[in-house]
C-alpha cells in the first residue's frame, strides 16, 4: 500500500512512519508541503500522490492553549480532518484518523471504561474539537477509521513520562506534586503504531479504542517511573483541583479496546509491561537529556 502519512514528524506520526515503512510505502510531507487546512492543497497532493491509506496523526493538541486558540484549534482539528474526509472520498482512499480519550467527560466510576459507542461530552475546548473531528470524517468520508487513544509517549515529542524524569533530574521544585485523581492508560506509540499496522492489514472499519491494557492514576504512573529508573525524588499527590490549568479534564480516561478484541485484531499490551521496555530501551537517553536541559 501507498501510505500518506500526516503529522509524520511529530510523537506518533514518526513512530508509524517506521513501523508502517517496514511494509509499506510512505509518503510524508511536512507542512509546508501539504497543510492540512488548505482545500486546494489537500486536493492537490491528494491527485497527484494517490495514496491508498491516509493516516492522520496531525493535531494541535496543547490542552490548555486549545482554551484561547479557537480559530487555529478549529481550523487545525476540524476543518484539517474534514478536508481530509472529503479528499479520500473524492479519490476513493481509506482514511485513518486519531482521535482521543478526552472526547468523554470522564464522569464513569473507576474501573469503568468508556467503549466506543458511549456518547461524547467534552469538557474542554480540545476533547470539543477532536469529538467535531469525529463527526467530520463520518459525514465526509466512506471509508474511515478512527482510532481513539490517550496517555502518549514515546522517544520524540513532550509527553507526561518525559516531563516527570525532567523535573525529578533537574529538580526546579522540591516536592514533585502529581494528580492522583485522574486515571488512564499509559500508552506507546510504538505499540500504537503496530495497531494501527493491524487496522490497515484487517482492512477496519469505524471507530475503534486503542490504548494499552490496565490503568493506573498520574501519580502511580510517575512512582513506577522514578522507581524503575532508581531516580531518587520527593513526589506527593495532589488532586486536578490543585494543579493550575485553563482546560478541564476528565477524571476517567479510560478506554475499553472492545472492537479490536471482538474482531480478533487487539496487539495492545498492558501498560507496565510496554512502559517496562520503553524505559530500558530509551530510559538512559531521557535522563541524559534532562541533565543537558538548562534549569
Amino acid at each position: 500500500m501507498k501510505i500518506l502519512i500526516l503529522g509524520s514528524t511529530g510523537m506518533l506520526g514518526s513512530e508509524c512512519g517506521n513501523v508502517l515503512g517496514q511494509d509499506h510505502e510512505i509518503v510524508a510531507p511536512d507542512k509546508k508541503q501539504l497543510d492540512i487546512i488548505s482545500w486546494d492543497g489537500v486536493i492537490e497532493n491528494l491527485q497527484e500522490l494517490s495514496p491508498d491509506v491516509i493516516v492522520n496523526c496531525a493535531g494541535f493538541t496543547n490542552v490548555d492553549a486549545c482554551e484561547t486558540e479557537d480559530f487555529l484549534v478549529r481550523k487545525i482539528n476540524v476543518e484539517g480532518p474534514r478536508n481530509l474526509a472529503q479528499g479520500s472520498a473524492r479519490f476513493e482512499c481509506k482514511l485513518l484518523h486519531i482521535s482521543s480519550d478526552y472526547i468523554f467527560d470522564g464522569l464513569k466510576l473507576v474501573p469503568q471504561p468508556y467503549f466506543e459507542d458511549d456518547a461524547s461530552n467534552p469538557l474542554s475546548a480540545y476533547g470539543k474539537s477532536k469529538a467535531e473531528s469525529e463527526v467530520a470524517v463520518r459525514e465526509n468520508s466512506p471509508n474511515y477509521i478512527i482510532a481513539r487513544s490517550g496517555w502518549l509517549y514515546g522517544i520524540n515529542g513532550n509527553n507526561f513520562i518525559k516531563s516527570i524524569i525532567s523535573h525529578a533530574i533537574q529538580k526546579k521544585h522540591k516536592v514533585i506534586r502529581v494528580v492522583e485523581d485522574q486515571f488512564g492508560a499509559p500508552t506507546w506509540v510504538y505499540r500504537l503504531a503496530l495497531q494501527i499496522k493491524e487496522l490497515l492489514l484487517a482492512d477496519g472499519r469505524g471507530t475503534y479504542h486503542a490504548t494499552a491494557e490496565g490503568y493506573c492514576s498520574r501519580f502511580e504512573c510517575a512512582e513506577y517511573v522514578l522507581g524503575k529508573l532508581g531516580i531518587k525524588s520527593s513526589i506527593e499527590p495532589c488532586k486536578m483541583e490543585d494543579i493550575k490549568g485553563s482546560a478541564k479534564r476528565p477524571a476517567n480516561c479510560l478506554l475499553e479496546n472492545r472492537l479490536l478484541k471482538k474482531q480478533g485484531i487487539n496487539v495492545m499490551q498492558n501498560w507496565k509491561n510496554d512502559l517496562d521496555i520503553f524505559l530500558d530501551k530509551f530510559g538512559k537517553e531521557y535522563i541524559k537529556e534532562a541533565k543537558m536541559e538548562k534549569p
